[in-house]
């Protein structure tokens, strides 16, 4: 009778093992999408996280919150915090509920974009008088300015190799998009129009950029092939478009889009041009982001 008894309890402990075993597979095979995004649903700035397939969000209530950006582990986001005057770079850890302040409440400090190899945190800043684009690394030391320029720089994204920056700037006397080289400093302009180039978004395979700009009138979505220099078209449409970001397997971009009032985040596929509402559960929503291990 005991061992009887101890043959079974073997068995359903081998077969509770099987089973989170094979649930761990099928979550490596198939990872749920994970996003975070500002959410304005009580009048004032918020970043929520949420599990696109199983519908759970986290809303993190930590100061005024925008602009979030994931580490390559999905387990830490860097944001904007909005204060009375000016704002800083905040890294929030998903898994302790601890804060860092990145940067000192001396000015305006905004756009963190964390590098694909975790080392960089990039951001803008007009610390320095004009507003450049800095480097921090994620527990605050080694901070570098990258660009000094009269003009605006602004919004910074990285490649897929942590070498270089795309961002925007002013400094041709519209906004047009630029790259720099994070060890040399190396300047190089990517857009020339008289419309605004904003927004800039690196693919994952590092061969596009993807940015919003005015060029048909309305701000709408734009592919940018870094190996030809030409720009065409994604998302054309009377609305305003903006804030693009490509999906982690690089098979279609998210963009916000002002809708009476309210921002909507919807979603193009590359191949077919096919534009969809991300369902978030009506929040409004912008400044959206992925998890890159999403």
């Amino acid at each position: 009778m005991r061992r009887s008894a101890t043959r079974l309890l073997a068995l359903v402990f081998c077969a509770a093992l099987a089973l989170i075993c094979l649930r761990a597979l099928l979550a490596a095979l198939s990872p749920s999408p994970v996003v975070a995004y500002m959410n304005l649903a009580d009048g004032l700035p918020a970043v929520i996280v949420q599990d696109l397939r199983h519908n759970l969000s986290l809303r993190l209530d930590h100061g005024y919150l925008t602009e979030p950006s994931f580490s390559p582990d999905g387990a830490r986001l860097a944001m904007t915090e909005y204060l009375r005057f000016g704002s800083d770079i905040v890294v929030y850890d998903l898994r302790s509920a601890a804060t860092r302040k990145l940067t000192d409440s001396e000015a305006i400090a905004e756009s963190p974009a964390w590098s694909p190899d975790g080392a960089w945190i990039a951001f803008a800043s007009n610390r320095d008088g004009d507003n450049e684009i800095y480097v921090i690394r994620p527990d605050g030391l080694d901070r570098r300015r990258l660009t000094e320029h009269q003009a605006s720089d602004r919004e910074p994204a990285w490649a897929p190799d942590s070498k270089s920056l795309v961002f925007s700037s002013n400094r041709s006397g519209s906004w047009d998009l630029y790259r720099i080289e994070l060890e040399t400093g190396e300047l190089r302009q990517l857009t020339s129009h008289r419309a605004f180039d904003t927004s800039p978004d690196w693919s994952p395979d590092g061969q596009r950029v993807v940015f919003a700009s005015r060029r048909d009138g309305a701000s709408s979505i734009y592919l940018l092939e870094l190996a030809t220099g030409a720009v065409e078209p994604l998302v054309v449409e009377s609305r305003y478009d903006s804030l693009p970001r490509w999906t982690p397997d690089g098979m279609a971009v998210s963009f916000a889009r002002s809708v009476d009032g309210v921002s909507q985040i919807m979603l193009v596929e590359i191949a077919s041009g096919l534009v969809t509402q991300l369902d978030l559960g009506g929040a409004d929503a912008d400044a959206l982001v992925w998890a890159r291990n999403g």
